[in-house]
């Protein structure tokens, strides 16, 4: 895995370094050095010869001016476009007269209107927002006729904790960031317009991890970085757990069906579905591997039953297609006090859970939520755009409160359990259809069951369920492809993965 850091946790890692002996102008110096290494080097790949950077008024610019003199002096033709008036920052302001003593101000500001590579120092990690009209046209001009457009530390335009990309963000084809990549490069749609991300080491001095205000470890998630349970031979059904999954109603049958089926053909030894007949009916054609309870329409004896099966569950899950009904929150107060085991709140059973959160407090267990940005909205009163703007703080602040593990499903995901939070990314559009979550939740339940760590589940249930998306895309469209699909297709992903 590779740590990832928020733009504050970027920021007191820079403070730690002048504490810890590595001021703030080596660290720019060092910065502005690897910038143009990286660009000379592309630049031979390509057969460049002429470079134009974009330069901001801040230290994003202060960087840029030591890479513009450092490729200066290395025989590029060099220009300078100030987008944002002169340097305000003491250390840009310094680079900046240090690259014109050795330059010649005629390197700034000139007729230039395009080169072969153009690289972009306007704003760096800290923007928010929308980027401005007259950048937007200065972008547009200077990207024509570029064969590279390299970003220095993260593409001007991009919210560095949301992932979210401004109208007019130069789209690159490389990213050279430094220290450690930041949050929003690692987040959809951001993660588009980076390209090859390049992280350089500027020189921090070990230790500036405790100096942080924020000492959450935050993680990209790759491929192969969560094993799968082991499975040896002399094992028997009940090595590898059982997962109890409460789902589905007359409206949502699939749910049901979908859900425990997942959750089979993941690994679980003993699936045991408690839904209402007609979805019991349903799940059974396909799935006869289930084991299945029949829940009554007496509400008391659901939840005394669900309960009952819950103590004998090594994980369990609840939510997927029951409806957000007054049935649905007795059920779930019932599990959440009486299950010992993972408890897995999926779908109607967040929704239900966001009109009486405070139930959480009375769970027994290690309890994973699994919202997706509406249901997170929704949990945390807020609005969607709120939630997809702030959603790193509202986790958080819904995992400390509560002490749960919260996973938090979008094109990418993040899962936040005590002080870590993971990035995944796995899967494609095929994932953007009914039915992805409920199968997404029982593969979760499923790995929980055979004893894999609840947030670990989370991370490994990605990998699986989106590997197993992108494979069946390399030969059939997106847009056809089901839960079902995926589903079946989770042999070659398990084997790939085993």
């Amino acid at each position: 895995m590779e740590r990832i850091l928020t733009p504050a946790q970027m920021s007191d890692a820079e403070k730690a370094s002048e504490k810890l002996g590595v001021s703030l102008g080596q660290l720019m110096d060092n910065a502005g050095t690897a910038l143009a290494w990286h660009t000379v080097s592309a630049a031979r790949e390509i057969g460049a010869q002429s470079v134009m950077l974009l330069c901001g008024s801040g230290n994003n610019g202060g960087d840029g001016f030591v890479c513009a003199r450092i490729l200066n002096e290395k025989g590029f033709d060099v220009s300078v476009k100030m987008l944002c008036g002169m340097p305000k920052t003491p250390l840009a302001k310094s680079r900046f007269e240090r690259m014109t003593e050795s330059c010649g101000e005629g390197i700034v500001d000139n007729d230039r209107q395009s080169a072969d590579i153009l690289i972009d120092c306007v704003f760096g990690t800290g923007f928010h927002g929308q980027l401005a009209e007259n950048i937007v046209n200065e972008f547009d001009n200077a990207r024509r006729g570029a064969k590279l457009v390299i970003a220095c530390d993260m593409p001007s335009g991009i919210d560095c904790m949301s992932g979210l990309v401004s109208n007019g963000t130069l789209k690159c084809g490389m990213t050279v960031t430094f220290h450690a990549q930041k949050l929003g490069m690692a987040l959809k749609p951001a993660k588009g317009f980076c390209g090859k991300v390049v992280t350089c080491d500027i020189g921090i001095p070990d230790g500036w991890q405790q100096l942080l205000s924020d000492l959450a470890e935050i993680y990209s998630v790759k491929e192969g970085d969560i094993p799968l349970p082991e499975r040896a031979d002399h094992s028997h059904k009940g090595t590898f757990g059982t997962a109890l999954i409460a789902a589905g109603s007359r409206q949502y049958i699939g749910a049901a069906v979908i859900c425990s089926r997942a959750a089979l053909r993941s690994g679980c030894g003993i699936v045991r579905l408690a839904a209402p007949e007609i979805a019991v009916t349903a799940a059974a054609v396909t799935s006869p591997e289930c084991v299945y309870d029949i829940l009554s329409d007496d509400d008391k004896e659901s939840c005394a039953r669900l309960a009952a099966l819950a103590n004998k569950a090594s994980a369990v899950l609840i939510g997927c297609g029951l409806g957000c009904t007054d049935r649905t929150r007795l059920m779930l107060e019932s599990m959440i006090k009486n299950t010992k085991n993972t408890l897995i709140i999926d779908a109607d059973g967040i929704n239900c859970l966001a009109e009486h959160i405070d139930m959480l407090k009375d769970k027994n267990s290690e309890i994973v939520l699994t919202p997706h940005i509406g249901e997170l909205a929704r949990l945390c009163g807020c609005t969607v755009q709120q939630a997809v703007s702030e959603r790193y703080a509202l986790c958080r602040s819904l995992c400390e409160k509560y002490g749960v593990i919260v996973h938090s499903k979008d094109s990418t995901s993040m899962t936040f359990y005590s002080d870590k939070v993971y990035v995944t990314d796995f899967g494609n559009s095929a994932l953007a259809k009914g039915g992805s979550g409920d199968m997404l939740a029982g593969v979760i339940v499923s790995l929980a069951a055979q004893g894999v760590l609840p947030a670990q589940a989370c991370l490994l249930a990605d990998m699986i369920v989106g590997i197993s998306a992108e494979r069946l895309s390399r030969r059939l469209s997106p847009a056809y492809i089901t839960a079902t699909d995926i589903i079946a297709a989770f042999g070659e992903t398990l084997a790939q993965l085993q």
